[in-house]
């Protein structure tokens, strides 16, 4: 009996030991993470371990096809992406030896119809699926759970609130754009159905842009300096 019982809490013990290892190996492969508020940054295969997708040799990008599920966030709305339009992307990045790419649900446009979450949305879980194309895939990941691989519940940025965001980035206020870009800048305004409202070139300086839009709404603003682009979400 005794000899048995041993035998029994080996068994136990190396199930234990294979799990353990299990979680992390999965965790050294693909770590997402919060890190401000609405923004997950997610880095893959720092562990030279592509088990999970494979992206091929020298592949400097792939693509991210994103989900929340009606009962992962706080509007109970299920926000996806179209197979064929995927709008956020994996690179290489030398320093990390990993693939780093980067969700912010702040201004994340779900391209299944152009939506965008409202400020204060809580998100609980992501689903996302890696694949080769922007516009389908040959090639594929299964379906990825965030919560899997250390995603934590996150609440997006308040519109017009957090001053800690303000100093980081552009926002609007009264219908008025306040950036820290500097020169000239093109500025595209969409509605959150995605259709385009208007477009006009400014110079910033520091001072208020007023963007002049009449109809109250929600809006995205997409400023553009050179290579560098940021979307803003407003309301009218």
């Amino acid at each position: 009996m005794v000899e048995q019982f041993k035998l029994h809490f080996m068994k136990k013990l190396y199930a234990l030991a294979m799990a353990f290892f299990a979680i992390i190996t999965v965790s050294a492969q693909l770590a997402v993470q919060v890190t401000a508020p609405g923004v997950v940054k997610l880095t893959y295969g720092a562990s030279n371990d592509y088990s999970i997708y494979g992206p091929g040799f020298e592949v400097p990008t792939f693509w991210i096809h994103v989900w929340s599920s009606a009962g992962d966030n706080s509007t109970g709305t299920m926000y996806d992406d179209s197979w064929g339009n995927s709008n956020v992307t994996m690179n290489w990045d030398a320093t990390a030896s990993a693939y780093v790419g980067t969700i912010d649900l702040n201004t994340k446009v779900f391209t299944n119809g152009n939506k965008v979450f409202a400020a204060g949305t809580t998100v609980s879980n992501l689903g996302f699926v890696f694949k080769n194309q922007q516009n389908g895939a040959t090639q594929q990941s299964g379906d990825l759970l965030a919560s899997d691989f250390g995603f934590t519940p996150t609440t997006l940025v308040v519109l017009g609130t957090d001053n800690t965001a303000r100093a980081k980035k552009s926002f609007v206020s009264n219908g008025k754009l306040y950036t820290s870009h500097q020169g000239n800048i093109a500025l595209t305004i969409f509605e959150m159905s995605g259709k385009l409202v208007k477009s006009f070139t400014s110079a910033a300086n520091g001072d208020a842009i007023d963007l002049n839009v009449e109809k109250a709404g929600l809006y995205l603003v997409k400023i553009t300096r050179g290579t560098e682009t940021e979307v803003v979400k407003f309301a009218k």
